[in-house]
C-alpha cells in the first residue's frame, strides 16, 4: 500500500512538473511588413530563432512577413493593449506614438552614416527607444535596424526640387515626411506600403521614396524606373514589443530577448550594407533603371529647401534634439 501511494505521488509530481514547464512556455507573434528574403526579414527571423534557442524553448516567436497581420499602425495599436506582441515598424510610423522620433528623421540632418549610427546607438537614440515616452505609449523598443538612406523614385526623372513640382508622392504615415515633400514643391499622398506598387502602376501617385534595397526587393523599379540618390533621410526601422506582453515574461527571458535583439541589429547592419551594393548592381543590370546621383549644387537645393523644417516643424518643439544631433557629428 505504501509503495502504491509513493508511486501515485511520484506520478502526480511528474505531471505537475510537466504542467509547470508547459505553463512557462509562450508563443509570440512578430509582425513584419517586409517580404521573404529581405535582409530585415532575415534579421527578424534570426532574432526569433536565437530567442527560442537561448530560452531553451520557453519563448517561441512566430514571424509573419509581408504585412500579413496588418499594417504597422494597426499592429502597434493592438500592441498597446497586448493584442500583438512584436512589430517591425519604421520610425515614420512610430512618430504617431512617440513624437521625438521625428527629430531622428529630419531631412538631410546626417553628415554621413557614421554620424547616423552615433546618434541612434548613443544616448539620443537609445534614450528615445527605451525611454519614458515609449513606456507611456505601452511600447518598448527592442532595437533599431538599418533601413538605408531613403531616396525618391518616380515615373519621370527628378534631378532638382523643381522637377518635383506638381508630383503626387507616396510617403509614410508621417506629418514630417509630408512636410518634406511639400517643401520640395510636390504633394504628398499617404498610402499603405503594401499598396505602393499598385499606386505607382495605376498613376495614383507619380513617385515614392525608400531605400535602394526595398526598391529592388519590392520591384518598384518596374513601375517607377527613375531613382535619384538624394539621400534625403538616413532612416532606421525599429523592432517594438508590447509592454503588456513583457509583463507576462520572466526577467531572465526578457534579458535574453533584449540582448538578442541588439545582436540582430549588428548583424542586420552588415547584411544591409552588402545588400545595398548588390541591389544597385542588379538594378543596373536590368537595363530598365536610371540611377541618378545629383551634383553638389543640386544636393544643396534639396537641403536648402528642407533645412528650415528642423526648427519650424511643430512649432520648433524638436530644436533641442536637433542641436544634440548636430553636435554628435563633431
Amino acid at each position: 500500500m505504501k509503495k502504491t501511494v509513493i508511486w501515485i505521488l511520484a506520478a502526480m509530481l511528474c505531471v505537475c512538473m510537466v504542467s509547470g514547464a508547459a505553463a512557462e512556455t509562450m508563443t509570440l507573434r512578430l509582425s513584419n511588413n517586409q517580404p521573404e528574403g529581405n535582409v530585415t526579414t532575415k534579421a527578424c527571423e534570426w532574432f526569433a530563432e536565437q530567442v527560442h534557442e537561448r530560452t531553451d524553448g520557453r519563448i517561441t516567436i512566430e514571424v509573419y512577413n509581408s504585412g500579413t497581420l496588418g499594417d504597422a499602425v494597426s499592429c502597434l495599436e493592438q500592441a498597446q493593449y497586448g493584442g500583438m506582441d512584436i512589430i517591425k515598424a519604421d520610425l515614420s510610423t512610430m512618430t504617431n506614438f512617440v513624437d521625438d522620433y521625428n527629430a531622428l528623421m529630419m531631412p538631410f540632418i546626417y553628415e554621413d552614416l557614421e554620424h547616423f549610427w552615433a546618434v541612434h546607438g548613443g544616448d539620443i537614440g537609445m534614450g528615445i527607444l527605451r525611454g519614458q515616452a515609449m513606456a507611456d505609449a505601452g511600447l518598448y523598443g527592442l532595437t533599431y535596424y538599418d533601413a538605408g538612406s531613403r531616396c525618391f523614385f518616380s515615373s519621370r526623372p527628378i534631378h532638382t526640387p523643381a522637377d518635383m513640382k506638381g508630383m503626387l508622392v507616396r510617403v509614410q504615415q508621417s506629418e514630417l515626411m509630408m512636410s518634406m515633400v511639400e517643401a520640395l514643391g510636390a504633394s504628398s499622398v499617404a498610402i499603405a506600403y503594401s499598396e505602393c506598387y499598385s499606386s505607382l502602376q495605376t498613376g495614383v501617385c507619380d513617385a515614392a521614396e525608400n531605400s535602394i534595397v526595398n526598391y529592388l526587393d519590392m520591384s518598384f523599379y518596374e513601375v517607377a524606373p527613375y531613382y535619384i540618390k538624394d539621400d534625403h533621410t538616413c532612416s532606421a526601422d525599429i523592432l517594438v514589443m508590447s509592454a503588456k506582453t513583457r509583463e507576462k515574461i520572466s526577467e531572465e527571458d526578457l534579458a535574453i530577448i533584449d540582448a538578442t535583439a541588439l545582436e540582430s541589429w549588428e548583424l542586420q547592419k552588415d547584411w544591409w550594407a552588402e545588400a545595398e551594393k548588390e541591389n544597385e548592381q542588379k538594378l543596373l543590370e536590368t537595363g530598365k533603371v536610371e540611377i541618378y546621383t545629383p551634383t553638389e549644387a543640386e544636393k544643396a537645393e534639396f537641403r536648402e529647401a528642407c533645412t528650415p523644417i528642423w526648427y519650424s516643424y511643430e512649432g520648433g518643439k524638436y530644436a533641442d534634439l536637433v542641436d544634440q544631433i548636430n553636435a554628435a557629428a563633431e
